[in-house]
């Protein structure tokens, strides 16, 4: 049952940016904008198209396996790997040598499928920020840990784990640079 995260974090490792302006531009994204393989950079470097369509393949990649899992019923422990397996996955791919995203798509498409409650009110909590007088960047982070809270309440500790694991890894991703180059032009908290 454990190449269920193995499978998760190589299909992760699959960079919706890269493919999309490797397509578009012929170019590599991680040597674009602010070197990081995630939607921003590619919607700044290749306009808005390439945004949507990143945003599409990096939540695909992570909804599938999710899915199928789901469908076989596999543990909630091995979904909590899947988790953690895709969001590091995008965040440090094994196709692009350690580069890729930030990991919020990742997460986000993690917490679509196994903790979609959580996603509601995350997206009100969003819808919220945008008329607040705060840095919007920094609501989402600290919002994105509502879908851990809802898991665990909802009486699924290990998914909620996973999810904490997921987000932490987000965190950091944002607080240090993870990736080469990736402090060029991105914003940071």
């Amino acid at each position: 049952m454990w190449v269920w995260p193995i499978i998760s974090y190589l299909l992760a490792g699959i960079n919706g940016a890269y493919v999309i302006t490797k397509y578009k531009l012929q170019k590599d994204i991680t040597t674009l904008g602010s070197g990081t393989g995630g939607a921003r950079n590619a919607g700044r470097v290749a306009g808005k198209q390439a945004f949507i369509w990143t945003v599409v393949i990096d939540a695909l990649k992570t909804i599938l396996p999710l899915s199928l899992a789901l469908y076989l019923s596999i543990s909630s422990v091995i979904l909590a790997a899947m988790i953690i397996a895709a969001v590091a996955g995008h965040i440090w791919s094994i196709w692009l040598k350690g580069c890729g995203g930030k990991g919020v798509v990742a997460y986000l498409a993690c917490t679509l499928v196994l903790e979609w409650p959580g996603l509601l009110i995350f997206g009100g909590a969003a819808l919220l920020a945008k008329y607040l007088p705060v840095s919007f960047s920094k609501v989402m982070v600290v919002a994105m840990i509502i879908p851990v809270v809802s898991a665990f309440f909802r009486g699924n500790p290990a998914v909620s784990f996973g999810l904490l694991i997921g987000y932490g890894l987000v965190v950091l991703s944002h607080l240090y640079p993870v990736h080469p180059g990736s402090m060029k032009e991105e914003e940071h908290l």
